[in-house]
Formats: structure tokens, sequence, C-alpha cells
């Protein structure tokens, strides 16, 4: 079974992709911050990450990068309001395999 972990720090936002999402071959790790989510990556098994960049207790970001250090085959994709070009860019050259922003449709 698949594991979809998502970190998003908007509740109703993380509900919405919660449920979006969900799938009878994938389970949903919902997590609102980083600490939360880097114990959830200690269990291991996750095939995919929704990251957003800002949460409360600091940037997605430096997950990012942990994760393409340490599972490197774990594809991120970066959800997240901060929308310039050079965020985009900047977001993509650390790691991201790729970077939506908010807000954004659900069928996109």
């Amino acid at each position: 079974m698949e594991q979809l972990l998502i970190i998003e720090d908007d509740i109703g936002l993380n509900q919405g992709l919660s449920k979006a999402l969900k799938a009878d071959d994938r389970q949903i790790i919902s997590c609102q911050d980083l600490k939360t989510a880097k114990e959830q990556l200690l269990c291991g098994g996750v095939s995919l990450i929704l990251l957003d960049i800002n949460l409360p207790d600091g940037s997605g970001l430096e997950l990012l990068r942990e994760v393409k250090e340490n599972m490197p085959g774990v594809p991120v994709i970066l959800l997240t309001a901060n929308d310039t070009d050079l965020d985009i860019v900047d977001g993509l050259e650390r790691g991201a395999d790729d970077y939506i922003t908010k807000p954004f449709s659900l069928s996109v």
C-alpha cells in the first residue's frame, strides 16, 4: 500500500487534500508541522510527500533537503503560496519534483 504524506498547516486545505487523494490502495498521513512530519518519516514507507514551505515551526525547504539527502527516491511536491518565478526556480533547484502554487485546482 502506498503512503502519501501531506504536510500542510492550513487545516481545511489539509483535510481537503486528504479527502480528495484518498483511495483504497493509499494511506494518507496528515501533518501540520515539521516536527510531526519528521516523526512520521522515521517510520518509513512514504511513497510521496506534498510539502508546504511556510510551516509554523520552520521552512519546508529544510525538510526537502533532508528528504532528498536521506530518501532520494521519494518524490516531493511543494505546495505553497510562494508564487514568484524565483520561488519556483529555487524550489525546483533544491530538488522538488514539482511545484504547485496556492490557490490551485484539485483537478490540476
